[in-house]
C-alpha cells in the first residue's frame, strides 16, 4: 500500500520523535534499540508484532527479541496475543505518568539500591578500623553519600512508590487533572 503525503509527514515525525527518545535515554544509560523500540510503540499509540518492529527500526530479530524482553520486566510494555492468532503483539502503557513511575522504580531497583547497599556493607565492615585516619575520612564520606542515598530513599516512598502516589504528587503541583 502507498504512503499518502500525511503517512510520510506522520512517519518523519514519528521518526524524530524516536531518534531523540533514543538519544536521550542512550545518554542515561539505557540502551539505544531499547529506546528507540519503546519510543515506537509508545509514540504510534498500537500494539505491533515483532515483524513490524524490525521492519520499522531495521534491527534484527534477534536485538528486537531481547530488547522487548527488557522492556516488558521494566513494566512498560506488554505481550499480548489476539483470539487465534499465533503472533504476539507489543505495546507501551500510553500513560506517560505511569511510564516515567516504572523507568524511575526500575532505575532505583537497579543502580541506587545495589550502590546504597555497597555504601551500608563497606561502613560495616571498616567499624574496627575507625581509628586509622585514611579510614575515618573513607567512612565520613561514605557516612555523607549514605545520607543522600537515604534522603532519596524517603522521598522515593513518599512519591514514586506506586503509579497512584506519583499521581497524587502531580495533582499537588496542579499537573494531573
Amino acid at each position: 500500500m502507498a504512503k499518502t503525503g500525511d503517512d510520510a509527514k506522520l512517519i518523519k515525525f514519528q521518526d524524530q520523535f524516536i531518534n531523540e527518545w533514543a538519544r536521550m535515554s542512550s545518554s542515561w544509560g539505557i540502551n539505544r534499540t531499547m529506546a528507540q523500540i519503546h519510543a515506537l510503540l509508545f509514540i504510534t499509540g498500537r500494539a505491533q508484532s515483532m515483524d513490524e518492529i524490525i521492519d520499522r527500526l531495521h534491527i534484527s530479530r534477534g536485538n528486537a527479541s531481547m530488547n522487548l524482553r527488557d522492556l516488558m520486566d521494566w513494566g512498560i510494555v506488554e505481550r499480548s496475543r489476539e483470539p487465534g492468532e499465533r503472533k504476539d503483539l507489543y505495546a507501551s502503557d500510553s500513560d506517560p505518568v505511569r511510564m516515567f513511575a516504572r523507568v524511575v522504580r526500575e532505575r532505583k531497583r537497579r543502580e541506587l539500591d545495589p550502590t546504597h547497599q555497597a555504601i551500608s556493607e563497606i561502613l560495616h565492615q571498616t567499624t574496627a578500623d575507625a581509628d586509622n585516619e585514611d579510614v575515618a575520612i573513607l567512612r565520613e564520606r561514605l557516612q555523607g553519600l549514605r545520607e543522600v542515598f537515604d534522603i532519596l530513599n524517603s522521598l522515593y516512598d513518599q512519591i514514586l512508590r506506586t503509579d497512584e502516589a506519583f499521581e497524587q504528587t502531580l495533582m499537588l503541583f496542579g499537573r494531573r487533572d
